[in-house]
């Protein structure tokens, strides 16, 4: 991701501004006010304050002046995006990202289920499917709930944080330009084998989802 920004020109990941914002997160990080203090403790989060507010304050104004360079570099992304998996790739995953309520929903519904038959077989969880069934979700949401989120989307700004454009100027600019055709693709063969390549990595995080929850992770 990352490099992606960089190749774009997003000047908030350069060695420079990006060395910078780094940097401030982490001193930000380590003035934090301490949970639960005691008296010693107490009397440093307050003389902490005052460093807590400059570096907030250098961290708001290295944003502002660089948010605009960074919103072109997503826009760049976006369009490197579509020539390497498509028009159709990228704004479908675009309007996938619109419903992520939905899919964190049937989240915790395949997760609690799991964990509720794995009580019957002494706490062993069952995790296989997991990821496939959150995939058979989203193939299941007909269109006219993607258009519906779309409007809406529009209608409130939807993004997917706070340092990308809105969502629906990302794909109308998109849709607007030539469509692309993916230059990247993978027969079946090639998928067979990612796949397995991925299943232990895959399967390590589902048990840990299923066994913990997922807002425990």
């Amino acid at each position: 991701m990352t490099s992606r920004h960089i190749t774009q020109g997003d000047t908030r990941h350069g060695m420079v501004v990006g060395t910078a914002s780094r940097s401030l997160g982490t001193w930000l990080y380590y003035v934090r006010p301490m949970p639960n203090p005691n008296v010693l403790q107490a009397v440093t989060n307050l003389a902490c304050v005052p460093l807590r507010l400059l570096i907030t304050g250098v961290l708001a104004l290295l944003d502002l002046l660089t948010a605009r360079a960074s919103q072109r570099g997503e826009y760049l992304a976006d369009a490197t995006a579509a020539r390497a998996g498509s028009t159709e790739g990228a704004v479908g995953l675009m309007d996938r990202l619109m419903v992520t309520d939905s899919i964190v929903t049937t989240l915790h519904r395949e997760t609690n289920g799991r964990r509720m038959r794995g009580s019957g077989r002494g706490g062993r969880h069952d995790a296989d499917g997991l990821w496939e069934a959150l995939a058979a979700h989203l193939d299941s949401v007909p269109e006219s709930e993607f258009e519906r989120q779309r409007r809406v989307g529009a209608l409130r700004g939807h993004s997917v944080d706070a340092t990308h454009p809105p969502t629906h100027l990302r794909r109308r600019l998109l849709l607007n330009g030539a469509p692309a055709s993916a230059a990247v693709t993978a027969g079946d063969s090639r998928t067979e084998r990612v796949a397995g390549e991925l299943a232990e990595v895959r399967g390590t995080p589902a048990r840990e989802v299923v066994r913990d929850g997922y807002g425990n992770l």
